[in-house]
């Protein structure tokens, strides 16, 4: 058979990603003869057929175009187009937006003219220009992220421990192929995979430079999976985060309370978004290791607590209880100016006035039960009235971290740390008697 060369239109090309498709107008698709068998050649629509696009005839059985076909449409091409070279046959598969390329040696892969490359079964594509604002946009706005619903994952590590727990990301940024290989690849199949130079310091506040961003819808804790042979056997101990506001401090308890292996960690709604970028970079991946529920009012708190659990608080902050109808806009006021003002004995009267007695003890006295909580307040306003009621409710106290004279109190983070590896080495300690 004499060599034909058939130029199919339309003369769209679809730039895919696993994710989604985007059209795009490029050159025609060109198949010549001389390399395919035509009696075996299948042509399958890829959705962005044009309308004024030549029909070709089919055969019933076999779905092959006709002989008699690309000769006569041959003859309307080679007056229009000319000559043209080989360039691929085209599968298209709905289910996962991928493009598949023939595995004979004379299809060309299409990577060439579209844009787009395979690594170990996955297509990814390069960035367009718009791409690359959009990431930048979604990375500086906290507003943005919220709005779409979006949470940011900076780094391999980060990014495999949400993978790990069954959180699959929609659109991954990297900057090489080494770096995309880093990720388990087979649970990217259903993500949009882009190579995009990432050494811009606007993506991340981080100075080491991040070599690829995985964006994510915003986790549901219902939906999310912490293995045990991961996470280890949680101890029946929960962590209540009461009104902590700083970003950095909650990551950093968020992060003791997986190593400490806790049961859950609940947030009272005062407490900073956990999915803020500080929180995540503190955390280190402690939001895909334990149960983290957030924006939680003290009734549901009391509702993710089983029934036997007695709940204590921290005293770890100098700020005085919250009680706007019993306290003055600066305590100090209330007191001569003359006289030495004492924030720990202000905080006892308004117990007393409240009628909350909690008896106090150290931190390393056994204070561990069935089930055990912690509640941590926020250095600026201390803990709440609300905290304290339902420790009193539950027979719970205030454990106290004793420190040399002059010295300020801890912060949330380090008392964080202190009470919960004191309650795992007494639980654990319990265990064994």
């Amino acid at each position: 058979m004499g060599g034909v060369c058939t130029i199919f239109e339309p003369t769209l090309k679809v730039r895919i990603s696993n994710r989604y498709a985007r059209v795009l107008r490029r050159t025609p698709l060109a198949f010549c003869s001389e390399s395919l068998d035509l009696s075996n050649l299948a042509v399958q629509d890829v959705h962005t057929q044009s309308k004024d696009a030549p029909k070709h005839a089919h055969s019933p059985a076999e779905g092959t175009i006709s002989k008699d076909t690309v000769t006569e449409t041959d003859k309307n091409v080679r007056q229009e187009h000319g000559d043209r070279k080989p360039v691929a046959s085209l599968q298209f598969s709905e289910s996962r937006h991928q493009i598949t390329g023939s595995k004979d040696t004379s299809h060309a892969s299409l990577s060439v003219s579209s844009g787009l490359n395979q690594v170990d079964g996955l297509w990814y594509e390069k960035a367009q220009p718009g791409d690359k604002n959009n990431l930048l946009n979604l990375a500086r706005s906290k507003k943005l992220r919220e709005q779409q619903g979006k949470v940011l994952l900076e780094g391999p590590l980060l990014i495999c421990d949400a993978l790990d727990a069954g959180v699959l990301p929609q659109t991954v940024f990297f900057s090489s192929v080494e770096k995309l290989q880093e990720l388990p690849l087979n649970k990217l199949t259903q993500a949009s995979l882009i190579k995009v130079k990432l050494e811009d310091s606007r993506i991340s506040n981080l100075e080491s430079p991040i070599d690829i961003i995985a964006v994510f819808r915003r986790p549901e804790v219902s939906r999310m999976h912490f293995p045990e042979e991961k996470r280890g056997k949680a101890l029946p101990l929960t962590l209540i985060c009461d009104n902590v506001r700083d970003p950095g401090n909650l990551g950093v308890v968020l992060r003791c309370a997986a190593a400490a292996g806790c049961h859950s960690v609940l947030l009272t709604k005062g407490c900073v978004d956990i999915w803020e970028a500080k929180v995540l970079r503190a955390a280190l991946g402690a939001h895909f290791r334990i149960p983290i529920i957030s924006s939680l009012t003290w009734v549901d708190i009391h509702s993710h607590l089983p029934a036997t659990t007695t709940v204590h608080v921290a005293d770890n902050c100098r700020g005085p209880i919250k009680k706007p109808q019993l306290l003055p806009r600066n305590p100090r006021k209330i007191h001569n100016e003359d006289e030495d003002f004492n924030e720990d004995e202000y905080e006892e009267d308004i117990c007393r006035q409240a009628g909350l007695v909690l008896e106090t003890q150290p931190y390393h006295i056994n204070w561990t039960g069935s089930h055990t909580a912690i509640v941590i307040g926020g250095e600026t306003h201390g803990l709440s009235q609300e905290a304290m009621q339902l420790a009193e409710k539950t027979g719970g106290r205030k454990l106290v971290i004793p420190m040399v004279h002059g010295v300020d109190s801890l912060n949330s983070a380090m008392a964080a740390s202190v009470l919960l590896f004191e309650g795992r080495r007494r639980l654990i300690l319990n265990a064994s008697e």
